[in-house]
């Protein structure tokens, strides 16, 4: 039933009658709503943005607040070389809002045999066109480490969605462009890096310091999860993790990891 008196819209339904409620994104509806000012002139377009987002809300879903991206999102936002003519281009998850730390490294922690991993908020949306690390102490023999990539399913990690093999026995920054899978990351979603050693543990790997936010649940007060470890799998990241395999780490630190995109 039309509001009484109101006004013919120009704006809200106006702009957005080309869309269906199953397609319309946060995006779209914030950019045909954030430009209209709060007052008592604009009563009735106000009242058609509560209305929209309730509806768009209600067909994704979604009930976690009018002023959420349909998904709570944690928006994120770096600033690319392109903005100021620099060659910053490589986004170092490790140190980003709101699970990264800085400063610091704990390089004489081995990287360990079972899968671990750890949670990053996207900065870009964009394809991972590689991953990076830093080897501080080059190994001898056939050392490799593997770096995956993962989705995120309510707070866990999930499935792989690309991956790559690092060589232990070379120090110093490593780029690997050869990667299995294709991520797609999304800015403000959720995903994981998981990490292992694939053949016997002695090389080690530039690691922030070691007080990264903890990243669960923990056994009480006294403790907490800097990490999740997978038992079952060691040398080897699995397709899928097994959620009843994982379990709390407090080994001090995430090593770092950097991806570029496309």
């Amino acid at each position: 039933m039309p509001l009484p008196d109101a006004t013919p819209d120009k704006r809200i339904y106006e702009l957005l009658k080309t869309t269906d409620l199953e397609n319309l994104t946060f995006e779209d509806f914030q950019g045909v709503a954030e430009k209209v000012f709060v007052e008592q002139g604009a009563e009735d377009t106000l009242r058609r943005i509560i209305l929209v987002n309730l509806a768009r809300l209600a067909v994704v879903g979604e009930w976690s607040g009018l002023t959420d991206a349909g998904g709570g999102t944690f928006n994120v936002n770096l600033t690319k070389a392109e903005a100021i003519e620099s060659n910053m281009d490589t986004d170092v998850v490790t140190t980003t809002a709101p699970w990264g730390v800085s400063g610091g490294d704990l390089s004489a922690e081995f990287v360990r045999q079972a899968p671990q991993y750890y949670p990053f908020i996207a900065s870009t949306t964009g394809t991972v066109a590689s991953m990076l690390i830093n080897v501080d102490t080059a190994a001898t023999g056939t050392n490799t480490l593997q770096c995956a990539i993962y989705s995120d399913n309510d707070g866990v990690p999930n499935t792989v969605l690309t991956k790559c093999t690092f060589d232990g026995e070379t120090g110093g920054d490593q780029e690997q462009t050869s990667l299995t899978g294709t991520a797609s990351l999304t800015r403000g979603d959720q995903y994981w890096i998981g990490h292992c050693e694939t053949s016997s543990p002695g090389f080690k790997v530039m690691a922030l310091a070691g007080y990264a936010p903890y990243c669960g649940q923990s056994a009480g007060p006294a403790s907490g999860y800097r990490l999740l470890s997978e038992t079952g799998t060691d040398f080897s990241l699995p397709t899928t993790t097994t959620p009843a395999n994982l379990t709390g780490s407090t080994y001090k630190g995430n090593f770092c990891v950097g991806l570029t995109y496309d």
